[in-house]
C-alpha cells in the first residue's frame, strides 16, 4: 500500500504471468496520449516519455502549456489470474505561464481481463495539494478532488494478428 509523505516507495513491475497471453503492449506514450485525450479531449496535443527519466511523462497541450508527471511510487496486487490492482503515486508540475503549480495524484485501478481479451478497469483518482500551494496546509492529507473512471482497453486493429 502506498503511503503519502514517504520519500521512497519501491517501484514494482506489473504482473506478467497471467497477462502474457493477452499480448499487452506497454507503450506509455501511446497509452498516456489516449487516456489524456479521453479525459481532456482534443486540448491534448502530444504525450511522450522523458528520455532522461522513464518514470516521467510530459504532456503538451494545444495552447503550449505542459504537464510533467513523475511516478514516485507504484504497487501492484495480483488477486487471481484475471484480476489485479495497481496504485501509482505521481508528482505533477503544470508549466503555465500565468501561475505554474504542483500537486500530487494517487491513481488506483482495478483491472479485469475479459474473455474477449479486452481489459476493463475501474479507476479512482485522488488529487492532493502540496506546498507551495497556499491551501496545501489547509487541505492537509485530504484530497481536493476525486474522479472515477471506467476504462476498456482493447487491442488496436494493427496489433491483432
Amino acid at each position: 500500500m502506498l503511503e503519502r509523505g514517504r520519500t521512497f516507495l519501491p517501484l514494482l513491475s506489473l504482473p506478467t504471468r497471467s497477462l502474457v497471453n493477452a499480448q499487452i503492449v506497454s507503450d506509455r506514450a501511446f497509452n498516456g496520449l489516449n487516456l489524456a485525450r479521453a479525459y481532456l479531449g482534443d486540448r491534448v496535443f502530444r504525450v511522450w516519455v522523458d528520455p532522461r527519466d522513464s518514470n516521467r511523462l510530459i504532456t503538451k497541450f494545444r495552447d503550449n502549456r505542459k504537464l510533467f508527471s513523475s511516478a514516485i511510487g507504484r504497487t501492484v496486487e495480483q488477486l487471481d489470474a484475471d484480476h489485479f490492482l495497481a496504485t501509482e503515486l505521481f508528482q505533477q508540475f503544470f508549466q503555465i505561464p500565468e501561475k505554474p503549480y504542483k500537486n500530487q495524484v494517487e491513481i488506483t485501478t482495478a483491472y479485469t481481463h475479459q474473455p474477449n481479451n479486452s481489459i476493463t478497469a475501474d479507476q479512482l483518482t485522488a488529487v492532493y495539494l502540496i506546498p507551495p500551494h497556499p491551501k496545501a496546509f489547509l487541505a492537509s492529507d485530504r484530497p481536493v478532488a476525486l474522479y472515477r473512471y471506467r476504462l476498456e482497453l482493447v487491442r488496436s486493429k494493427e496489433m491483432k494478428g
